[in-house]
């Protein structure tokens, strides 16, 4: 996600005091008795002896070991291995200077879920995974790869179990054992799915109602008509997506949640199986049809998805907020002569007249997926410690906001605990240019995320990792966005269900996700809307001989389960 925190002073105290407490009983264990007070010292000796009792506490309050610490990790996390590797390097050479510790990480431009199961098959994976969801996890345990960090958490990690608090044992099993830690858990109520437009032109063209799905077709229509080429004479879109489109997202722009509609009871029912879902193919059929969409919309790889929308042939967007953003007008700022504030995309809210509300921004504070540790790392202690540390407030900044008192830093930090934003930065997010990529590879704000919240901090309650966001009514652009948006953001934490590996549903939920993942696709590039039809329902007919209404079941009774739990 591209989003981007009060004093600290309790907090490094806290931190501070295992070292100190070495410190100070190093320092108190003076020689006593006189044949060893009598006994002859020096400078060089005392210094020895003094660093022997005393460890080395860095200014983040964090115990230096005289051995390097190793973490080898894959993330799971779909991206450009060599962006990846190049964004790694600042902030990798930070931690081993000043935490002895050598982060490494691999990550590929394909699918995490299947690279997961290749690693499995061959027994070829590294000693932590990150980003590795519920049901996946559940198989590598099941499988005896995973080590239950629960005793580890009891000796090395207080400040998991503090950050956590009452919702740590939710990530118990009903053994007590824990198999992994969350990454991005809390609850932040900012938005992460939009409609998009591209600013300038739809003010041009007087800056039309827009309210609805149909509305949003028609400005965007007009637009392709006014701007039907690019400078360099390339045919533009209305809208486009990248192989990374998430398909229950774009459907909630009909009410339905998370991919499913909820009756009154709390019953689920899948979108293949509701008429807003057959609307919404049908909707996104219709830019198909009549040439306005992109017609490599489930191809694009994001680089090149991104060379599009930079060359000014994408006008709008239904995804996520900062796609257009980094895709859009943030290219522009530094490559367009004569580039101004209007020239970029903007994010709406669309809602179906049917609809109570757009629900477009699920949030499950239980996080999003998670860090674990296999069976072939050495001294998960060491890990552990390190998560430990990137789960405090001080631990999360450093690791979200990148590397302080570098004059591209977003924020300075003194030892003791001090910090603040940089200034200089703050403006040019709100003059919109701030330079991310280079921020990113600079000072490596959120290029290790292993454990760390993206709700707020607990040492302040308003600080959040994601820096761009601690600011939102500040910025201009931002505060647009989340007023738009207010509306479409909701808590899905209670529908949050894991399929293991003894569950005989979840080969077929992943059978019905590969078939809809394909299905809509062809659904929504169908040359005629009956076609589309047909699709559509032949998809659904495929989905329920599958099994779609087993799983409709079971995701309906543990829903209902999980909300008397909060009753």
């Amino acid at each position: 996600m591209k989003l981007r925190k009060g004093t600290a002073l309790a907090l490094g105290s806290v931190l501070l005091t295992g070292g100190l407490l070495a410190g100070c009983s190093g320092n108190n264990n003076e020689p006593s008795g006189n044949n060893q007070a009598s006994q002859p010292t020096n400078d060089a000796q005392q210094t020895t002896n003094n660093t022997a009792a005393a460890p080395k506490v860095n200014e983040y309050g964090w115990t230096v070991p005289e051995s390097t610490i190793t973490i080898d990790y894959y993330s799971a996390d779909k991206d450009n291995p060599d962006k990846a590797a190049k964004k790694l390097v600042a902030i990798h050479d930070y931690l081993l200077d000043k935490f002895n510790v050598d982060v490494k990480k691999a990550q590929y431009d394909v699918d995490g879920k299947e690279k997961l199961n290749l690693m499995l098959a061959s027994n070829d994976y590294p000693g932590v995974i990150s980003s590795i969801d519920s049901d996946t996890m559940d198989k590598w345990h099941s499988q005896g790869k995973l080590i239950d960090l629960a005793p580890l958490v009891d000796k090395y990690g207080p400040n998991i179990k503090k950050e956590l608090g009452a919702k740590y044992n939710s990530y118990l099993d009903k053994d007590g054992k824990l198999w992994g830690i969350p990454r991005g858990w809390g609850y932040l109520p900012i938005p992460d799915f939009s409609a998009h437009i591209r600013w300038d032109w739809y003010q041009e063209m007087g800056s039309p109602k827009i309210e609805t799905p149909d509305d949003y077709y028609n400005v965007l229509k007009q637009m392709v008509a006014a701007h039907p080429e690019n400078a360099q004479g390339e045919k533009t879109y209305a809208i486009s997506w990248n192989d990374q489109i998430g398909i229950n997202n774009v459907m909630g722009i009909w009410g339905l949640k998370d991919g499913y509609k909820e009756d009154a009871d709390h019953n689920l029912t899948h979108w293949l199986k509701t008429t807003e879902g057959l609307e919404a193919v049908k909707y996104y059929n219709r830019f198909y049809r009549e040439g306005l969409m992109d017609p490599d919309s489930f191809l694009n790889k994001y680089d090149d998805w991104k060379l599009k929308f930079s060359n000014e042939r994408i006008l709008g967007h239904i995804g996520a907020w900062w796609h257009s953003w980094n895709a859009g007008h943030e290219v522009w700022k530094t490559t367009m002569e004569g580039w101004t504030d209007n020239e970029r995309y903007v994010q709406i809210a669309i809602k179906s007249p049917d609809a109570e509300k757009a629900y477009l921004s699920p949030k499950d504070t239980t996080g999003w997926n998670y860090t674990v540790i296999t069976d072939k790392e050495a001294k998960p202690e060491d890990i552990i410690k390190f998560l430990d540390f990137e789960m405090t407030p001080i631990g999360t900044r450093l690791m979200g906001w990148g590397i302080p008192n570098l004059p591209e830093s977003v924020w300075n930090y003194e030892e003791g605990g001090k910090w603040s934003f940089n200034e200089e930065q703050k403006q040019k997010l709100f003059a919109g240019t701030f330079e991310y990529d280079k921020a990113d590879e600079l000072t490596g704000g959120n290029q290790i995320w292993l454990s760390h919240p993206q709700g707020l901090m607990s040492d302040d309650n308003k600080s959040t990792a994601w820096y761009d966001q601690n600011f939102n009514m500040e910025d201009k652009w931002k505060a647009v966005m989340n007023t738009n948006l207010k509306d479409t953001i909701y808590d899905n934490t209670a529908r949050r269900i894991v399929f293991t590996a003894d569950n005989p549903l979840t080969i077929v939920n992943q059978q019905i996700e590969d078939l809809i993942k394909t299905g809509f696709a062809k659904a929504v590039m169908s040359k005629t809307e009956q076609d589309a039809v047909n699709a559509f329902n032949d998809m659904r007919d495929k989905a329920v001989k599958l099994g779609l209404e087993d799983i409709e079941a079971f995701r309906t009774e543990a829903y209902k389960a999980n909300l008397a739990k909060v009753q």
